[in-house]
């Protein structure tokens, strides 16, 4: 299993302007073949930040994600909102338990 975790720090107030692309962004991904998890989630404590999580069952799968339509519909709104960084890492699970 691939894990993928991080965030995106957007300009003050740029959060609303790629909201509806998020939630569909999530919405679709779910749905792809391969993807176990995908969420996107604003930070309570920062509403210009969003936190990213992912798991993925293979690279191919991961892949065929990064060339959806989805996720260009997604980088082309992404690329009209001002962005003060952004930090993702992509960890290789092996090792799975569940705790609750």
């Amino acid at each position: 299993m691939l894990l993928i975790e991080g965030w995106i720090k957007l300009a003050t107030g740029e959060f609303e302007k790629v909201r509806a692309e998020g939630i569909a962004m999530v919405k679709a991904t779910n749905e792809e073949q391969g993807c176990l998890h995908y969420a996107f989630a604003q930070d309570i404590a920062d509403p210009d930040l969003i936190r990213i999580s992912e798991r993925w069952d293979s690279l191919e799968a991961l892949a065929a994600h990064g060339a959806s339509a989805h996720m260009a519909t997604f980088n082309k709104a992404m690329g009209g909102v001002s962005r003060e960084g952004a930090d993702l890492w992509l960890y290789s699970g092996e090792a799975v338990r569940k705790l609750m």
